[in-house]
């Protein structure tokens, strides 16, 4: 046993002479230690070694040696460890103090940091010239090392926490900066003095506030003033005055805040006068002014008019004047109508679309009135609509529902578009309302697709607030939540928190007390309230809101404090044909209603008839698709018939995703909706010959099927912005994607209008875990890792130029991964990360998804995504052969091998499939392409593949070809399965030997024969039983 005990301890200290772990050259004489996973491996086994010697009795002679190594051991292990958190902590606060600007605002933070990295840079250089471990920790005597490592440590820490203090006041003074990352807080304040790189950060700190009109002014041309701001689809709008930009980034960010509320008020007043005056001259009004402008004065207007003829009928006890008004609004509409059919600008037809969709509202609320009999303001069908008041004394908008009342908040939205209001829509905005004014938050439940996020988005825009929508994830912690609340609660804007039933229980139980803090000062009417630890201001405008698809997976159920805080409302089933009938009629379809059912009707029946797919969807987001699809062809297409148009709508959205067996059912079901009605031919002239070409170059087969697919996959794309392609392994999916991305440069480069250059950024989503994907918080530094994905968004999604970004995700789809991205593929476009940044998605970026079926993934993701379904029974082996026959030197050898395959492959495959079991199963085409392979390796001169002599040729070709086909398509079946297929070969080809089975010969090139595998071995040898 002693001896045991002292060979130990020898081999310990062998081992400890030489360990060392993997430190590399930083910069500026810094060393970074890179791996001590090896390091720390051996530290555990050995401290297990020496605890066990230990506990012996026999341990006696050896208990200094013995204690010196368990010293020694666990000295290096603390050390190691200490020096590894100090560096995490010492490389975070170098990236920041990199920038003169946080220099100047911490100074002596920058003085002590600088002190730091001396001492860092002393101690890591020895480190590393010390080479093993042992030496590298014993620099001096110990504790030497571990005191440093603590001593910074501790000053890191300090560090850390002002630099913390520091954003925390800057985020106090302009709010907004709540709901950016740290990363692009500090860029922000970094160039406080150049407005023009601000620019680009501006999207995420104002609802859509896209960018400011900058000029450089001043003699030296060193100060800017900005004179107005655009929206993201191009609306400008100037300030009252210019706004001189100077001083820290808050101070004038916090100005332009103040400039946009200040010219919104204004322009409100001015939109009003303005519509007294052209009363009859909408289309000039309309040009005039800007969009949210007009709505809400529309909507005022409406308001004033409803009362009037209210307080009309209340005075004669009739229901004429109601019948008037209704008049006069159908006039309305039908001159906004009539517009919407010419040819308008971008930005014209954003405000014409959105005015026709609240106007048709308006006269659907008047209709309602009149039918339930109203003659009085009190009535309650009046009572509950979301009315718009001008308020003469403060003139400002106010909006009234029910018996709640809030102030219009004055927000820029540009022309970002309005819902459709149905009485769905009606329900949920007045439960939301009153949620606001008891002082709780508001929670729409239902499946995918109702419209929960969209209507709380849409309240917003209708009383002028900004809506923050978070898409919550598992990887939500506290303290992210935290500081979305602290943001929402000083600055008062609306929170709407997608999905929220995925955030973990624990996570929910704190996230609860956090709402509490917030409505109990909101209750008490407070202007200062203390959150986490903090005093912060309050502003009453807040408001919160959750929304939940119940029964998913990976969903939890809300704790009772928490649901006792929102008021619930179920939004099960949208009222399609309404939202069909306006979104047809804000396009200038005229014979809506009868459209708007039988759209509603088609997806009722396919719901009904066609199979079950996991990637079929009808549903409202599928059907609000084909609408605004089939507007852009009502206007490519001004002088085709309305029926027509809606028919090809509903083909080009929907056959790309059927599978062969349910599309004549579909097409049954379509010429039953239809009957009569042709299918208008679209040219695609030019777009079909670059496809073509691009087939050619790549040496594939142009096939109708092919080209169809990648005209179904553009026509998709123009529709959504994510889009999947779905099919098993070896249905041309990726050629697909491939051929549509060469067709576009091609386009592109013969100077077609309207056609970009397509750059493909790849990713495997299941190559990486959640954090890796989408980054995540080091619980022990608090630092953060960007994730792949999440940095890749930030580039393209930075990128202005013009050429499309595909963001192709090549992997299986399931709801662990995806789900996060459930706000990047509705209509948010947005990615939100759990460090609080929001990574805008720009129309020339888009999703592209390559999987083989959606079985694990839940109906909110099938319902955000564009289908186009590629069924192996439309590609077969074929295509892939004539390519690679194509591809052959030796065209008599391409020849005879066509006449091989065309006579043997289709019925020895049906054969295979019929009667024969594989152990593994196999794909028919990745068969075929191994007999291909097989074929490439042997075709050799050597082997009798020599075009001078055809006859060999002929001869050899036959041998080659059946050898290869032996081993590649007949080699997957089990014992039995090869019985078999030796049977059906040698019924129909006779050029095997009588005896064995053809898996028991191989090619003689010499002796142009089959030859039995046994002819290779020794005469003597024989096979040992034993």
């Amino acid at each position: 046993m002693e001896l045991q005990i002292e060979n130990g301890i020898k081999s310990i200290a062998s081992v400890w002479k030489k360990q060392g772990f993997e430190m590399s050259f930083y910069h500026d004489g810094i060393y970074r230690i890179k791996n001590v996973e090896d390091c720390f491996q051996l530290l555990e086994d050995h401290m297990v070694q020496i605890s066990a010697m230990k506990a012996t009795r026999f341990v006696e002679p050896f208990i200094e040696i013995v204690d010196y190594w368990e010293k020694t051991l666990s000295y290096i292990s603390e050390s190691v460890e200490k020096g590894l958190i100090v560096q995490r902590q010492w490389l975070y606060l170098e990236n920041i103090f990199q920038g003169d600007d946080i220099r100047k605002q911490l100074p002596d933070e920058a003085k002590r940091f600088a002190t730091i990295t001396e001492e860092f840079q002393t101690i890591s250089s020895k480190m590393f010239q010390a080479k093993t471990a042992v030496k590298a920790t014993h620099i001096r005597a110990p504790p030497f090392l571990l005191n440093r490592f603590n001593r910074m440590d501790e000053r890191l820490e300090l560090i850390q926490r002002a630099l913390e203090i520091y954003l925390e006041t800057k985020r106090q003074l302009f709010p907004r900066f709540y709901f950016i990352s740290n990363d692009d807080m500090l860029e922000i304040l970094g160039n406080a003095k150049r407005p023009d790189l601000v620019q680009t950060h501006l999207k995420k700190l104002f609802d859509n506030l896209y960018k400011l009109e900058l000029k450089r002014v001043g003699k030296t041309l060193n100060r800017w003033q900005g004179s107005g701001m655009y929206s993201d689809d191009g609306e400008f709008v100037e300030f009252q005055q210019v706004l001189y930009i100077d001083g820290p980034s808050e101070r004038w960010l916090k100005q332009v805040e103040e400039y946009m509320f200040t010219i919104m008020k204004e322009m409100l007043k001015l939109t009003r006068r303005s519509l007294k005056k052209l009363i009859g001259n909408r289309e000039k009004w309309i040009f005039l002014w800007p969009g949210q402008m007009i709505l809400t004065t529309a909507q005022i207007q409406w308001t004033t008019d409803c009362t009037r003829s209210l307080i009309h009928c209340n005075m004669v006890d009739q229901k004429k004047p109601l019948r008037k008004l209704k008049r006069k609004q159908i006039k309305v509409l039908s001159k906004l109508s009539e517009m919407s059919r010419k040819e308008l600008t971008k930005i014209m037809r954003l405000k014409v679309n959105t005015l026709i969709t609240l106007e048709i509202h308006g006269r659907d609320v008047i209709e309602r009135m009149y039918k339930a009999n109203c003659k009085d303001t009190g009535n309650f069908e009046w009572f509950s609509q979301l009315r718009f008041y001008w308020h003469r004394e403060s003139e400002l908008c106010i909006i009234r529902q029910t018996n709640t009342e809030h102030w219009y908040g004055y927000e820029y939205t540009g022309n970002s578009g309005r819902l459709v209001i149905t009485p769905l829509t009606d329900r949920c905005y007045i439960t939301l309302t009153t949620a606001l004014h008891l002082h709780r938050g508001g929670s729409p439940k239902g499946p995918a697709g109702t419209g929960k996020t969209e209507t709380v988005k849409d309240l917003g825009k209708a009383l002028g607030m900004w809506v923050i929508v978070t898409n919550c994830s598992e990887g939500l912690d506290y303290k992210s939540i935290g500081k979305n609340f602290s943001g929402l609660a000083q600055s008062g804007s609306w929170g709407c928190f997608d999905e929220f039933n995925r955030i973990n229980i624990e996570v929910l139980s704190v996230v609860a007390q956090q709402i509490m803090s917030i409505m109990a000062a909101l209750s008490a009417k407070s202007i200062e309230f203390m959150f986490e630890g903090q005093m912060i201001k309050l502003k009453h405008t807040v408001g919160l809101f959750i929304t939940m698809n119940p029964g998913y997976a990976g969903r939890t159920e809300l704790p009772d404090n928490l649901k006792s805080m929102f008021r619930p409302i179920s939004m099960m089933v949208p009222d399609n044909i309404i939202i069909a009938e306006n979104l047809l009629f804000s396009d200038g379809f005229t014979n809506t209603r009868s459209l708007a059912r039988k759209v509603f009707t088609l997806y009722e029946l396919a719901k009904q008839q066609l199979s079950k797919q996991y990637h079929y969807d009808f549903g409202l987001r599928s059907m609000v698709a084909l609408l605004r699809y089939a507007g852009r062809k009502r206007r490519q297409l001004p002088n085709t018939n309305e029926e027509e148009i809606v028919y090809l709508a509903m083909k080009d959205m929907n056959v790309a995703r059927l599978t062969a067996n349910d599309l004549p059912l579909f097409n049954g079901i379509i010429s039953d909706i239809f009957p009569g009605v042709n299918l208008p031919v679209i040219d695609y002239s030019e777009f079909n010959i670059a496809i073509y070409e691009e087939f050619k170059d790549a040496n594939l087969q142009p096939m109708s099927i092919a080209v169809k697919k990648v005209i179904e996959l553009y026509e998709t794309k123009n529709s959504r912005h994510s889009v999947m392609i779905i099919g098993d392994t070896g249905t041309a999916k990726s050629v697909t994607w491939r051929i549509l991305q060469g067709a576009y440069c091609r386009m592109n480069a013969q100077r077609f209008q309207g056609w970009e250059a397509v750059s493909v950024h790849p990713v495997n989503p299941k190559a990486l875990n959640l954090a890796e994907l989408y980054g995540e918080y080091n619980l022990a530094t608090g630092e953060w890792l960007d994730g792949v994905l999440s940095c890749i968004m930030r580039i393209i999604c930075a990128d202005e130029d013009p050429m499309q970004k595909w963001l192709l995700f090549d992997g299986p789809v399931d709801a662990v991964w995806i789900e996060n991205m459930n706000s990047v593929m509705d209509d948010n476009k947005l990615l939100t990360l759990v460090n609080s940044e929001r990574i805008t998605m720009p129309a020339q970026v888009s999703l592209l998804f390559e999987v083989g079926d959606l079985a694990v993934a839940s109906p909110a993701t099938v319902s955000r995504c564009g289908m186009v379904y590629n069924d192996y029974n439309d590609w077969g082996w074929k295509p892939y052969v004539n390519s690679w026959l194509q591809r052959q030197k030796i065209k008599e050898f391409a020849d005879f091998l066509k006449i091989h395959f065309e006579f043997m492959i289709t019925k020895l495959l049906e054969h295979k499939r019929t009667r024969c079991k594989e152990p593994v199963k196999t794909n028919e085409l990745n068969c075929v392409m191994s007999l291909c392979k097989l074929l490439d390796g042997f075709a050799t001169k050597q082997n009798g593949i020599n075009p001078q002599n055809l006859e060999l040729l002929e001869e050899m070709t036959k041998l080659w070809f059946m050898f290869c086909l032996v081993w590649s398509i007949c080699a997957s079946v089990d014992e039995d399965g090869r019985l078999r297929l030796d049977g059906f070969i040698r019924e129909i080809e006779s050029c095997f030997p009588i005896k064995d089975t053809i898996y028991d010969y191989f090619v003689d090139p010499h002796m142009r024969t089959f030859l039995p595998w046994d002819s290779k071995l020794s005469e003597g040898w024989r096979y040992d039983e034993e």
